[in-house]
């Protein structure tokens, strides 16, 4: 087995995956990926609606309990992707861009180079979009995005004419850019209902590539230094440890993951690392601290007059629903998304969304009396209606540190959500906002009374009761990790160098030093392409 490489890429995730395929597209340079789980060809990560089986399962998922924070009855735990594609293998293929002020936030901080000009065009080269397009988006690259398909086009229709009754425009494609957008929700699923992943779409046909490794269950115990410069990582596979070299090596492992790696490795905060016995490479308090994260609550409603989807995800209909996507990849089984998306702003004069919304013609049961497979992605049996929130800004920042040096064991994971009070007003002004879009005469023939977290629930006081219950993540983070010039408050700078060290960079989420309007696996993808052209245009 070779050991010396020109790049190492840690991570096959959403970002890695990109990395590995535009670094040897140069067929003079040798790039090594490592991913620490496996190769994810099952039929239900091909399934979108597969992820509903899967779920949380060690072979595909990383676990990462979160601390109880604050009022919050109980802590929670993160799951990310595991295996090649990483998130974007098992995630719910939510596809958005974000906003041109994301990425331009980006360069105002001093990120030369990083801005929406420059994300929009590695969009327009990396998209396949299969729609009608607000005329920036791509067509012929390597990722299809679809539209979910309607699967009640009646509530449907009568969700779209809801969000405009609302003060909230329409769009062909509800990736237009603007504060106020509803509009058929996008996929990453291809035409044929396959799910599209970051290895489907951008590593399977390079892999063949001569100059290109990719070892599977490679978990990588931390980055190796000679004083200050990077040389390579101690991997573990194949129940051995090895010591591969690199001039450059990347961590594309994630929000929660690259932060750790890099505390691993000596570089983070100083108290942190010397509690663990862990060598100072390069002391920086910023490592794993700034991480943004969307505050998600979900609310539900009955349905009038059967109306919905409850009862096709049940008993025989689900079986029949199966069998017609194992015949053709048609049907609800080639999509497990709201079929309807809202961008939004809570305050009016905002210009700058803070609010996602995602409506679904179905509801998720939540207790032991709804079985047989209750909060496991069984239906209820009544027909049932979801908006499921983001909160896309929130002020509160949590952060991630290593709680052993073991590279196996999850890093502790402070949420911190509602440490900054002002929070609380915006998860009750989330809330009040989903409210008003249901209270639509549109959806008055339809929707019926309110059951989570229910109609008695109005006060500020009683919403903000019912949001720490219900308050979760969006798996959306970033920050982790952040970008700038300022190695004093930094982790990396704008050509992803990590600061203080040589020979190391960070490409991915938890580079991005500030919140994405939507989900984040897009922009990952898109960040990554652009990274490449980054790293790749270093002198070696």
């Amino acid at each position: 087995m070779r050991t010396q490489f020109d790049y190492i890429i840690v991570g096959a995730g959403s970002a890695g995956c990109v990395l590995a395929e535009r670094l040897s597209a140069d067929g003079s340079k040798q790039v090594l990926l490592l991913e620490a789980g496996g190769r994810n060809d099952e039929f239900m990560v091909r399934m979108p609606r597969g992820m509903v089986k899967i779920w949380a399962r060690p072979k595909w998922y990383w676990p990462f309990p979160a601390e109880q924070q604050g009022e919050r009855p109980a802590g929670e735990t993160w799951y990310y992707g595991k295996g090649l594609g990483g998130s974007s293998a098992v995630n719910g293929t939510w596809y958005f861009r974000g906003q041109p002020r994301d990425f331009d936030a980006w360069e105002a901080l001093g990120n030369k180079g990083w801005n929406w000009s420059e994300i929009e065009r590695c969009y327009r080269e990396i998209e396949d979009f299969r729609g009608t397009g607000y005329g920036q988006r791509g067509k012929g690259g390597p990722m299809q995005v679809t539209e979910v398909p309607r699967g009640d086009a009646v509530l449907t229709g009568a969700i779209l004419e809801a969000a405009r009754e609302a003060g909230i425009p329409v769009h062909p494609d509800v990736n237009t850019p603007g504060t106020q957008v509803a509009g058929r929700t996008q996929q990453t699923v291809d035409a044929r209902g396959n799910r599209v992943t970051a290895y489907t779409a951008f590593l399977k046909q390079a892999e063949k590539r001569a100059n290109l490794t990719i070892l599977t269950g490679a978990l990588v115990r931390r980055v190796t230094f000679e004083g200050k410069q990077a040389t390579g990582v101690l991997v573990q596979v194949g129940g051995r440890e090895v010591t591969l070299t690199a001039p450059r090596t990347i961590l594309s492992a994630g929000v929660l993951q690259s932060p750790k790696l890099l505390q691993l490795s000596g570089i983070g905060p100083g108290e942190v690392l010397r509690r663990h016995g862990i060598e100072v490479v390069h002391e920086n308090p910023h490592v794993g601290r700034h991480m943004n994260e969307h505050m998600m609550v979900s609310l539900s409603w009955r349905l009038k007059k059967a109306r919905g989807l409850n009862h096709e995800f049940r008993g025989w209909r689900a079986y029949m629903h199966g069998l017609r996507y194992m015949l053709g990849g048609k049907g609800l089984m080639a999509s497990l998304l709201p079929e309807v998306s809202v961008m939004a702003s809570i305050e009016a004069d905002k210009d700058w969304p803070d609010l996602q919304i995602g409506i679904s013609p179905y509801s998720m049961a939540q207790s032991e009396d709804d079985k047989p497979e209750a909060g496991r992605g069984q239906t209820e049996s009544v027909p049932g209606i979801t908006a499921t929130a983001f909160c896309l800004r929130p002020s509160s920042h949590g952060y991630v540190e290593i709680a052993s040096t073991d590279p196996a064991v999850s890093p502790r994971l402070v949420p911190q959500w509602f440490s900054v009070p002002e929070d609380r007003v915006t998860i009750q002004r989330a809330i009040r906002k989903v409210r008003e879009v249901m209270a639509q005469p549109a959806l008055a023939p339809y929707v019926g009374e309110e059951t989570a977290p229910g109609s008695a629930v109005q006060s500020d006081e009683e919403i903000q009761q019912a949001a720490n219950w219900m308050i979760s993540t969006g798996l959306h983070g970033t920050g982790t990790c952040r970008m700038g010039p300022d190695a004093a408050e930094n982790v990396i700078d704008g050509g992803l160098r990590v600061h203080g060290v040589s020979g190391l960079y960070v490409a991915d989420c938890s580079a991005m030093p500030t919140a994405i309007s939507g989900n984040t696996n897009g922009p990952a993808m898109a960040f990554a392409w652009r990274a490449a052209e980054v790293i790749a245009a270093e002198v070696f």
